[in-house]
């Protein structure tokens, strides 16, 4: 069997049992679809992080060699606990987001709804005041 369809195996042995246990704890089965979405925003969220952290690293070295302050491999950039610290860096951020999305919708619901704003004839919140024409600039 190759390398990949093992770890394949493995992972889905082991998303299997979670699931199984899921179940067993009385998660409800239609919460998974939206649980993979926030996972792929996740691995997406750290993806940026790292990305980020091995620029601004490369930037920093490079900087550090050129002013003659000293000499950083290029390589450091890329351990693996820059992974780990980028996947702890994008749990953070997301759940701070998500924190405030709901601290949002809270205070939203508090306030009741909101009429749309007088200057907005399409009561369209993405770009109030402006007139809006269908795509691709077609008159109706």
């Amino acid at each position: 069997m190759p390398d990949s369809l093992y770890i394949l195996a493995v992972v889905a042995a082991t998303s299997g049992a979670a699931y199984a246990a899921g179940r067993r704890l009385g998660m409800r089965a239609g919460l998974v679809p939206a649980s993979l979405r926030r996972a792929i925003r996740l691995v997406g969220a750290c993806l940026l992080f790292w990305g980020g952290n091995i620029a601004v690293g490369a930037g920093v070295a490079l900087l550090v060699r050129g002013l003659g302050l000293g000499f950083i491999w290029l390589y450091v950039n890329t351990d693996v606990s820059v992974l780990v610290l980028s996947a702890v860096q994008a749990l953070v951020f997301e759940s701070w987001r998500a924190q405030h999305e709901q601290e949002r919708a809270q205070q939203a619901q508090a306030r009741g709804p909101v009429a749309p704003r007088a200057d907005d004839s399409t009561g369209c919140p993405a770009a109030p005041g402006l007139a809006h024409e269908p795509l691709g600039g077609a008159r109706e």
